[in-house]
């Protein structure tokens, strides 16, 4: 009976020590700037899958950064409908985004790191400067320097003649400029592939758009601690 007991902790402290491991390595965007509960903000980030910019369809390219973002698990749980930030000649991307400064006040908009933050609200992403670099992908994976497709000026609005499925070139902007450049630096061909920035809708801290609560940091591993006190319990009612 105790080689018995012995097991039964053995097996369930090494699921613990699994689900420590899993959450110490495991790649994961942070989703949770730690506004405190109640406070709205928004997620930005850069794909790190590449697509043409040929097409005049702002759709086409909602549904590209929509999958990319969706293709993580962190960033799937929080139900959010994803944007990008590109200008066709039908919409400009400040409206695409919902973040025109002319229309709402907007929240800040962070990285998915957790801590920078690109822009206090939607009058400062498009008042020809950002705070930080867009340089962090879908999973939280810094990369430095690289074109982006945008179609989009320093204000938010369609770069003429180059936004994105207008003309045999479109605008792009760069990971690594804070400046108007961010969104406008040059125009490469529309059929190169390139990345595109992404950000999400509105995000309360602690809940997910689709109602579900954000896991915090650790909770696997809490999980796993239970599991074993449970087993432990158990145990001990057979012994007596």
């Amino acid at each position: 009976m105790k080689n018995t007991m012995l097991k039964t902790i053995t097996a369930a402290a090494t699921f613990c020590m699994v689900a420590f491991a899993s959450v110490a390595v495991q790649a994961a965007p942070i989703i949770d700037p730690g506004l405190g509960a109640g406070n709205q903000y928004r997620l930005m980030f850069r794909t790190s899958i590449t697509m043409d910019a040929t097409s005049s369809n702002i759709a086409d390219y909602n549904a590209f950064v929509t999958g990319v973002a969706n293709a993580n698990a962190t960033l799937a749980s929080l139900g959010s409908t994803w944007m990008v930030v590109g200008s066709t000649t039908t919409v400009d991307a400040r409206d695409n985004t919902n973040t025109n400064p002319f229309t709402e006040t907007g929240v800040p908009i962070y990285l998915l790191d957790g801590t920078t933050k690109i822009a206090d609200n939607n009058a400062d992403l498009w008042d020809g400067t950002i705070d930080a670099f867009v340089n962090r992908n879908e999973n939280g994976d810094l990369f430095t320097g690289g074109s982006v497709f945008t179609g989009t000026q320093g204000d938010g609005t369609g770069f003429p003649t180059g936004e994105l499925g207008s003309a045999a070139f479109t605008f792009a902007g760069l990971t690594n400029a804070t400046n108007s450049n961010w969104v406008s630096a040059s125009a490469p061909a529309n059929t190169t592939q390139l990345t595109f920035f992404a950000i999400s809708g509105l995000i309360e801290e602690g809940v997910a758009q689709g109602g579900a609560v954000i896991p915090e940091p650790g909770t696997l591993a809490i999980f796993g601690l239970g599991l074993m006190g449970l087993a432990i319990a158990r145990q001990r009612r057979q012994i007596t």
